[in-house]
């Protein structure tokens, strides 16, 4: 089976890169502590319905706020930190803008919108 042309452009490194680009590595991190600590501070704030995620909402009820996060951001790191290795830098790349869009600006959405 042939991969598509979008599935290989996910794989390849970023273009005219002579060097591995480590930033779209540090940006994924930024991004998941940001989202992290906007997290942390939305369920505290709002209480845990305010979580969109139903995992991590359940997760969170079992386990506490700060353990889910941790551990879910661990993962999300640990499978971020793969990523990198293996050069798809690109992929990393539109999953940080995924989460930017998706957790980042609802959270500082909601932020402004309650204060």
């Amino acid at each position: 089976m042939l991969a598509s042309p979008g599935r290989l452009a996910l794989l390849k490194a970023l273009p005219s890169s002579l060097t591995r680009p480590t930033w779209s590595l540090g940006l994924f991190a930024v991004v998941q502590i940001a989202d992290a600590v906007f997290t942390f501070s939305g369920v505290r704030r709002f209480g845990p319905s305010v979580e969109a995620n139903p995992v991590l909402a359940f997760y969170m009820a079992t386990w506490g706020v700060g353990v889910t996060l941790v551990g879910a951001k661990s993962i999300a790191m640990a499978l971020a930190v793969t990523l990198a290795a293996r050069s798809y830098d690109v992929a990393l790349t539109v999953l940080t803008f995924i989460y930017l869009a998706a957790a980042i600006f609802p959270w500082t959405w909601l932020f402004l919108m309650r204060s």
